[in-house]
């Protein structure tokens, strides 16, 4: 499972991030970016990359049995 983690102190509302996901898993919502699809993601990293503030890290998480 991935989960998309967003720092809100970091993050500057810049939209790169969601500009550049394919999956529409980010958009921006009152000036901030916000993961509104998370479950489109597919770890490519692109948000990662483009956010120049670093805010954004994509995060394997094991699922509980």
């Amino acid at each position: 499972m991935i989960e998309v983690k967003i720092d809100y102190e970091k993050c500057t509302g810049c939209g790169k991030c969601a500009r550049c996901c394919n999956f529409s898993v980010l958009e921006i919502l009152d000036d901030a970016v916000a993961a509104g699809n998370p479950g489109k993601c597919t770890a490519c990293l692109k948000c990662e990359a483009v956010c120049e503030s670093g805010a954004i890290k994509i995060v394997w998480q094991s699922r509980k049995s």
